[in-house]
């Protein structure tokens, strides 16, 4: 798994830089992506998913939402036009790539309720999923948009 921080969610949600603090919480989620909880959203594109994690830091408790584009689901081997069989075995799917939404306190007023029931958590995720997107969009290795862990 790739956790991705777009540059513009990096400025909002960790005043510019990625703390020690939630580095360690990156590679904790990257070794045990089981702690984090999917939860649904309406508009969502097909294969994404929200993905909210729940951290405990020296500072306090924090509250992480995370986005992820799922890879299409490889084709089975013989579902291509003609009935010519391949040698060649599937090709692998890439890694996940999480991409950070919100760094929050739990005292924060999306950070203490993480649903579609909290009108502050459903206008901020719509703003700061385009913004993220923006940046994905943009990233290149000339110009990074972005930080991977």
């Amino acid at each position: 798994m790739d956790i991705i921080v777009p540059f513009s969610i990096r400025k909002r949600e960790l005043g510019g830089v990625v703390s020690d603090e939630a580095k360690k919480i990156f590679e904790k989620l990257k070794e045990k992506p089981q702690l984090a909880v999917t939860i649904s959203a309406k508009g969502l594109p097909e294969r994404t998913t929200l993905h909210k994690v729940y951290a405990t830091t020296p500072d306090g408790a924090r509250r992480l939402l995370f986005f992820c584009r799922h890879a299409p689901a490889p084709m089975p081997p013989n579902s291509c036009r003609g009935k010519r069989k391949s040698a060649l075995p599937p090709a692998p799917l890439p890694p996940e790539r999480w991409v950070l939404l919100f760094y929050r306190d739990k005292g924060d007023e999306v950070g203490d309720n993480m649903s579609p029931k909290n009108p502050a958590y459903e206008d901020q995720l719509g703003r700061n999923l385009v913004q993220a997107v923006q940046d994905l969009q943009a990233d290149t290795p000339k110009n990074p948009r972005c930080e991977r862990f």
